[in-house]
């Protein structure tokens, strides 16, 4: 267990010798509105470290030095969140990262989750107990670094597993430039969009003064929740709020009485209840209303002959996943198919420079892509 500076030095020098390293993190998202990283877990094949990075602070931030190297593999599994978490909280920059979740996707492994590949590969059943466990608590038992060193010590076996079926199946270099997309991954700034009310699941069943009385609520509890920094489900339920807008309550006393309307949140009632008349004297359509697109909604803004190639390229990219067996993503993944479509490679030799197509893919596809994208080359020239 690392919690002070001398710990993390005295890690970060048995570390570094080492060949590979597997890493993990838990934040507290799941219960507080401004996620904190919590703990960081690193195994080599030979040791297990769980770092406090709560006790640790802007100290953490040596962890840098053991995820910068690129010529040095870091094992994790569903990546991606983690790496951003890691961006965010400690400003840290990766080199070569390894994603057994991504390569399993890649495989078009009908299961993914950690667990799952423990079970199939190693025969080992990992618990699930503290899956939902608030990890910026203290102190940190046993039973929990038992539990946190589970998801980085088997890293190591399972990945040989995998890589040995990625050469085999011929798209190890599409699964290390997916790894290396993932290392160049951009953290966003959280933004609430009251607008997305609609993924309540039910909400289309509303009439519109109601669904207006639905995004109201909606917006009040992003707005509790960030100053009492919880969860938004934490402060009311979707489901509750839902109930809400569908039946609205008349009075702070018939609030009351409803369901899933907590003792604790009777001090706001009023603000529920002036949040409920504002809606419904706002009625809300059911699609939401047009956007300015941002930059990288732009992406996907196509004209009427762009849609008609990428529909053409998604048709071939289904048929070529499942002659090969393998995931959408091994054969081209979906970003580039947009990319593709913008800029269309004029030859060969452009297909095969985009950072996330490489030879391998500009080999064994390059002649259909460019047959595909032609219409669109011919345009650009």
């Amino acid at each position: 267990m690392i919690t002070t500076k001398e710990q993390l030095r005295q890690a970060l020098s048995e570390l570094e010798a080492e060949k590979r390293l597997a890493l993990d993190i838990e934040s507290d998202s799941f219960y507080h509105y401004e996620e904190r990283l919590c703990i960081v877990t690193i195994s080599s094949p030979r040791e297990n470290y769980i770092f406090d990075t709560l006790a640790l602070g802007e100290s953490g931030r040596e962890l840098q030095s053991l995820v910068e190297r690129q010529d040095r593999p870091l094992l994790m599994h569903s990546a991606n969140n983690d790496v951003l978490a890691l961006k965010r909280g400690y400003r840290l920059e990766f080199g070569w990262i390894q994603d057994t979740a991504l390569a399993c996707t890649l495989l078009n492994y009908p299961q993914t989750s950690l667990a799952s590949l423990a079970e199939a590969f190693l025969g080992l059943r990992l618990p699930k107990d503290l899956q939902r466990h608030d990890w910026g608590q203290r102190p940190i038992l046993q039973q929990h670094v038992d539990y946190l060193i589970n998801d980085t010590r088997h890293l190591f076996e399972i990945h040989d597993r995998i890589e040995t079926e990625l050469r085999d199946r011929d798209i190890y270099e599409e699964y290390e430039l997916e790894c290396r997309a993932l290392v160049q991954s951009v953290p966003r700034e959280r933004e609430f969009d009251p607008e997305r009310f609609r993924r309540i699941r039910a909400h289309e069943e509303l009439d519109a003064s109601r669904r207006g009385a639905l995004k109201a609520l909606y917006a009040w509890r992003d707005g509790l929740a960030r100053s009492l920094n919880r969860a938004p489900f934490r402060v009311i339920s979707d489901g509750t709020l839902l109930e809400l807008a569908k039946d609205p309550p008349r009075d702070l006393a018939e609030l009351s009485r409803r369901s899933g309307v907590g003792r604790w949140l009777q001090d706001h009632a009023g603000e529920m209840l002036a949040a409920i008349g504002r809606g419904l004297s706002e009625p809300a359509p059911l699609r939401a209303p047009f956007r300015p697109r941002t930059t990288s909604d732009d992406a996907k803004r196509l004209d009427p002959r762009q849609r008609d190639v990428l529909g053409k390229l998604k048709g071939w990219r289904e048929k070529e996943a499942a002659s090969r067996g393998l995931g959408l993503q091994a054969v081209l993944p979906t970003p580039v198919m947009f990319e593709l479509i913008q800029n269309p490679p004029r030859d060969a030799t452009e297909l095969a420079a985009h950072p996330r197509v490489g030879q391998s893919r500009a080999r064994r596809y390059g002649e259909k892509l460019l047959q595909l994208l032609a219409p669109l080359a011919r345009a650009r020239r």
